[in-house]
């Protein structure tokens, strides 16, 4: 999905984009729960800033809505697999422990979850943190510095 926005500060390579939230183009947008304002008239985003655009450019933005998805389905689908695989495991595994098969596999769902949330946490941090952020693909007006005209 793509949007218009006034950049209102950068820093290193990133940059805080005022967005106006428009209530049907917010509700299908991949980045609404990231979204400073997904409740207001406005909303501020981070940005990834290729472009170098400065404080009070106009540009257009690119939110990865495919990357989101998949994001997504990687995280639950994970989680969906980590308490199935671990309740499995602590059942079979229930004649080693002096506790029933019922307790011993919650604490086989409780251990993977926890293992795979650990895990997906640590994937997110490390590899996919630059591309699940949306990025500036466009100056379209280049103004200097940020002045607020109602927003715009």
């Amino acid at each position: 999905m793509k949007d218009k926005g006034w950049v209102v500060s950068t820093k290193n390579d990133l940059a805080q984009i005022e967005v106006a939230c428009l209530t049907d183009s917010c509700q299908k947008c991949a980045a609404r729960n990231i979204c400073a304002g997904n409740n207001q008239s406005k909303g501020l985003l981070t940005v990834k800033n290729p472009l170098n655009a400065d404080s009070g450019d106009e540009v257009e933005i690119e939110i990865p809505d495919t990357k989101y998805n998949m994001a997504l389905i990687l995280l639950f689908g994970s989680l969906l697999a980590a308490s199935l695989l671990g309740m499995g495991v602590g059942y079979v595994l229930s004649p080693l422990f002096p506790l029933s098969s019922q307790e011993t596999s919650f604490f086989g769902l409780l251990f993977f979850l926890i293992l795979a949330g650990i895990i997906l946490w640590r994937h997110f941090q490390k590899k996919n943190k630059a591309h699940l952020y949306p990025v500036i693909i466009d100056i379209i007006k280049n103004e200097g510095s940020y002045n607020k005209k109602g927003g715009q």
